[in-house]
């Protein structure tokens, strides 16, 4: 992950001077695994759906494929990932 902080001050010898800044964390907005499932080793899958002893209660389920792509969106948590790029603008007024 590489952050990048850009300040602008003004006389920081005045009574009263004014700072903006420009904050960006994650620049590159790379994801960056913080979880990943035991099983399998990866962030997006914990190895339920293939596995072959639960086949037979996926399949026995209303409707299965709703039930595979249900449970594949669960596994694929934001959670298991660093945060996305963010860009903070903002402004001190020191007095």
């Amino acid at each position: 992950r590489i952050d990048r902080d850009i300040n602008v001050t003004g006389k920081p010898n005045a009574r009263t001077y004014l700072n903006v800044y420009l904050q960006i964390l994650n620049l590159l907005d790379t994801k960056n695994i913080i979880y990943a499932y035991p099983a399998t080793g990866s962030a997006n899958d914990d190895g339920y759906l293939t596995a072959p002893e639960w086949q037979s209660n996926i399949n026995t389920a209303n409707d299965p494929q709703a039930y595979r792509d249900l449970y594949a969106l669960r596994m694929n948590s934001p959670g298991n990932y660093s945060v996305p790029r963010q860009i903070r603008l903002g402004i001190i007024f020191n007095f």
